[in-house]
């Protein structure tokens, strides 16, 4: 699945998430509403993390075009 495709299922899932919280909300359930807050927020950091992938190989790809050879290398952090 290329980025532009996880963009799209990322932004489809959020308005999902909105939607159900307005009908949990609606339906008096709070605790539902909350859980579906906390995946929403999750959700947007996955968008803005995808967007700033993209942002990044497009600047790649701009380069390269302009004869500056540069590659994205996948940052592999550990924990410890």
């Amino acid at each position: 699945m290329n980025i532009d495709e996880r963009i799209e299922r990322e932004q489809a899932c959020i308005d999902d998430l909105m939607a159900e919280i307005k009908i949990h909300v609606q339906k008096g359930e709070i605790n539902k509403a909350i859980q579906r807050d906390k995946d929403l927020h999750n959700s947007l950091k996955q968008l803005e993390t995808l967007h700033e992938r993209k942002r990044l190989w497009i600047t790649a790809e701009v380069l390269n075009k302009r004869g500056i050879l540069v590659q994205v290398v996948k940052k592999d952090v550990e924990m410890a």
